[in-house]
């Protein structure tokens, strides 16, 4: 157990980034929680699918041993069995021993707002001199008569340029995750967090890899205080 806290820890240490909002149950033996179901995250919005392969993704690189989620569902499916927000003891109990888990990560995509391009102006000031000349005759000794452009001063011009500006707004993407134990159907932990990025994914992927950061350094703070 001492190995795996340590894998923890360092692979939390590289995770950056700001602190997600996530509980963890202080009295739930973590040590018996070997393999992980995940299910698929409600979303009503196409753009943001497949958030649970991304926290599979990062549960793996954490040590874990994570059931695929076609397979889970596939089984559920032949057994008759669904996975919500609210889960009943009984349900996950058939699940654990259906399938082998230990745990279940369930989740939903909570906020949602595409990308999208704004408009506006931007103004430019300009100031311009010009020197301004006049012409000269003269009368020359032999009484001819000739001209020049004399310097007499500067013109100001002053003028104002309008111009119109797009900029793009990121995507804000938010999500929230559980971890259910199939044996009381119990919450042992809980993470929530919103991310902003160029496209839904991305932002989605920041999401689970910090999320997961956080479960995995509450976890190694919970069993040293064990």
């Amino acid at each position: 157990m001492r190995k795996f806290l340590f894998l923890l820890c360092t692979l939390s240490s590289l995770f950056l980034g700001c602190t997600p909002k996530t509980v963890i149950s202080p009295s739930y033996n973590f040590d018996q929680m070997n393999r992980i179901g995940i299910m698929s995250f409600t979303t009503p919005w196409s753009s943001v699918q497949g958030v649970e392969n991304l926290f599979a993704k990062y549960l793996i690189r954490s040590g874990f041993k994570v059931v695929e989620r076609a397979q889970l569902e596939s089984i559920l499916q032949e057994h008759g069995l669904s996975v919500s927000g609210h889960l009943l003891p009984e349900t996950t109990r058939e699940i654990g021993r259906i399938l082998g888990v230990d745990a279940i990560l369930i989740g939903e995509v909570s906020s949602y707002s595409p990308p999208r391009t704004e408009m506006t102006t931007t103004t430019s000031r300009r100031t311009e001199s010009r020197p301004v000349y006049t012409e000269e005759i003269v009368t020359l000794p032999d009484g001819t008569k000739t001209s020049y452009m004399r310097n007499s001063g500067t013109q100001i011009m002053r003028s104002m340029d309008v111009r119109p500006t797009s900029y793009t707004i990121n995507a804000q993407v938010g999500v929230i995750a559980k971890l259910v134990d199939v044996e009381t159907g119990e919450i042992v932990w809980i993470g929530s967090l919103n991310e902003s990025s160029g496209n839904a994914l991305d932002a989605a992927d920041m999401i689970a890899r910090r999320l997961v950061k956080s479960f995995t350094k509450e976890l190694a703070k919970l069993q040293e205080q064990q």
